[in-house]
């Protein structure tokens, strides 16, 4: 079988590979998957680069986090509880998704409804159960303000989409202004550009002085400084990402006199912590939104593993309508 490596951090283009190697052997407590599709990620090209939480371990360190595919074979040890079988459609989410097979625990895979293309699956596991999970730590309630920097994202088009289903309302911020319209047709109440309007202006005039209650940011540097001066009392900023490289100044003052709190998310850690009762109950609602097609998942552009280093260039173009995706024929 093909696999996507790299022996050292660096540039995408100079450091990744392809391997061929024999195909993995299933477990105790484990199935084997064979790979339709796996997603690129952001988080893929820092992890590539050596800056994300998770270090490569080398020689040959495998890429990707997430993707979809069949289940191919299916270990022992499996308890009744766990409904699967040869063949069933699943999203996992795993360091090594580049590749045409790969083994899981058996109690981490998603089914994929008949419903999506093997691209859309592929997108799954990562940016809608972020979205499940932090708007359950936020907690907001219906006629609430959300404001989500990088609007334009994937991710944050699925916030859009599933806090409407709640009535919460979005303000977006975006620096193009063709990503406006499409943005307000998908349900957020309004958007910014950044690039014309101060962000605290016309938050403050859309929530009539209150502010936003919670913010997802993930961009960092002089935007974060500005979303803290549009929360309101008791404000919750989520940090997710850090787009820029910036890292951004806190006022002491603001953050006592309104109470205001900021909070890292990191998927990984938040699984590992979380507990299976509410894994599972977001896994369940999130089958539920991709069954009705109510999470809108979008790709742009698809490679095959060969090209993985054209993949997240991709990735990385400012702009781009959805996601790259690596396909495995």
């Amino acid at each position: 079988m093909k696999k996507v490596i790299f022996n050292q951090a660096g540039n995408p283009q100079d450091v990744l590979e392809i391997k061929e190697t024999d195909i993995p052997e299933v477990g105790a407590g484990q199935v084997r998957i064979k790979v339709k599709a796996a997603s690129v990620n952001p988080a893929d090209g820092l992890f590539i680069q050596g800056y994300y939480g998770i270090k490569p371990k080398f020689p040959e360190s495998p890429v990707g986090l997430e993707g979809a595919g069949e289940i191919d074979a299916i270990g022992t040890g499996i308890g009744d509880g766990i409904q699967i079988s040869k063949g069933m459609r699943v999203a996992f989410s795993t360091i090594g998704s580049w590749a045409e097979y790969v083994v899981v625990p058996a109690n981490a895979v998603l089914p994929v409804p008949e419903e999506l293309s093997w691209e859309q699956g592929a997108q799954l596991f990562v940016n809608p159960f972020t979205a499940l999970a932090m708007l359950d730590e936020v907690n907001l309630q219906k006629g609430d303000w959300l404001l989500l920097t990088a609007g334009f994202s994937a991710l944050n088009k699925m916030v859009i989409r599933i806090a409407k289903e709640r009535g919460i309302k979005t303000i977006c911020t975006v620096r193009r202004e063709e990503q406006v319209e499409p943005l307000l047709k998908l349900g957020a109440e309004a958007v910014i550009n950044t690039e014309k309007d101060a962000v605290s202006e016309r938050v403050n005039a859309l929530t009539e002085g209150k502010g936003a209650q919670a913010c997802f940011e993930s961009i960092g540097g002089k935007i974060s400084e500005e979303v803290l001066n549009s929360m309101g009392q008791n404000g919750k900023m989520m940090v997710y990402g850090v787009l820029s490289g910036q890292p951004f100044q806190v006022n002491g003052g603001l953050m006592i006199f309104k109470e205001l709190s900021i909070k890292g998310f990191w998927l990984s850690e938040w699984m590992k912590n979380a507990g299976i009762t509410t894994i599972a109950k977001l896994g369940k609602e999130l089958h539920k939104l991709a069954k009705e097609d109510a999470l809108h998942i979008e790709y742009g552009e698809t490679f095959p593993l060969e090209k993985a280093a054209d993949a997240v260039d991709f990735s990385n173009k400012a702009g781009k309508s959805g996601k790259a995706v690596i396909v495995c024929n």
